[in-house]
C-alpha cells in the first residue's frame, strides 16, 4: 500500500525528490546528472519544480494540526528542485532558458523576507538553503502564506517552470536532431 501525505504517515524529503521527478527518475542522482545532456537536465528540473509547486500548492494547510512532517518533507524536496532548476537553466546556452532562471531567482529574492521567517534562505546567487531547525518548527499558518494555492510565490514558481519545461522540449527535440533550431509554438 502507498502511503499518502496527511494520513499519518511522515513522508521524506527523498519520497518527494523520487515523486518530483516521476518524468526522468534518472535526474535525482548526481551520478546521472552528469551522464544527460543540458537540455535533458532542463527539461527533467523544470519538469520536476513545476510538479513540486503543483504539489504544494494542493497541500491542505488548513491550520497547524496539519501533517507538518509531510510538508516539511515536500518543501525541502522543492528547493533541492528549484536549486537543480537554477543550476541547469544556468548551463544551457537557451536564452529562454537562462531568461526563466533569473526570473526564478528575481522571484525568491523579492519573497526573501518571507522565506525566512519559515526557515528557507536566499543566498547570494539565488538558490534556496534551509536551516532545518526553523523549518521544521515553521507554523503552517506561514508555510501557507508562500506555497498555498493563490500565494504569489509559489504561483509564479508553477507559472515559470511550466514555461522553462516547454522551452527545454524544444531543446532537447534541437539536442536530438543535431542542430539549434528553435521549435517553440
Amino acid at each position: 500500500m502507498a502511503a499518502v501525505a496527511g494520513t499519518g504517515t511522515s513522508l521524506s524529503a527523498n519520497y518527494y525528490l523520487r515523486n518530483f521527478y516521476t518524468a526522468n527518475r534518472n535526474a535525482v542522482t548526481s551520478s546521472k546528472r552528469k551522464e544527460m545532456t543540458v537540455g535533458t537536465l532542463s527539461q527533467a528540473d523544470a519538469t520536476a519544480l513545476h510538479r513540486a509547486a503543483k504539489k504544494l500548492r494542493n497541500f491542505n494547510y488548513e491550520d497547524d494540526t496539519t501533517d507538518s512532517a509531510n510538508i516539511y518533507g515536500s518543501v525541502n524536496a522543492f528547493i533541492q528542485v528549484y536549486n537543480n532548476t537554477l543550476s541547469s537553466g544556468n548551463k544551457t546556452d537557451d536564452a529562454s532558458l537562462n531568461r526563466y532562471s533569473r526570473y526564478l531567482k528575481s522571484l525568491s529574492k523579492e519573497h526573501s523576507s518571507e522565506l525566512s521567517r519559515i526557515g528557507i534562505t536566499v543566498n547570494s546567487d539565488g538558490s534556496l538553503s534551509a536551516n532545518d531547525n526553523l523549518l521544521k518548527s515553521a507554523k503552517v499558518s506561514k508555510v501557507k502564506t508562500l506555497f498555498a494555492d493563490d500565494a504569489e510565490y509559489i504561483t509564479k514558481v508553477s507559472r515559470y517552470s511550466k514555461k522553462m519545461a516547454e522551452k527545454a522540449d524544444s531543446v532537447v527535440l534541437s539536442e536530438t536532431l543535431g542542430s539549434n533550431i528553435d521549435l517553440t509554438l
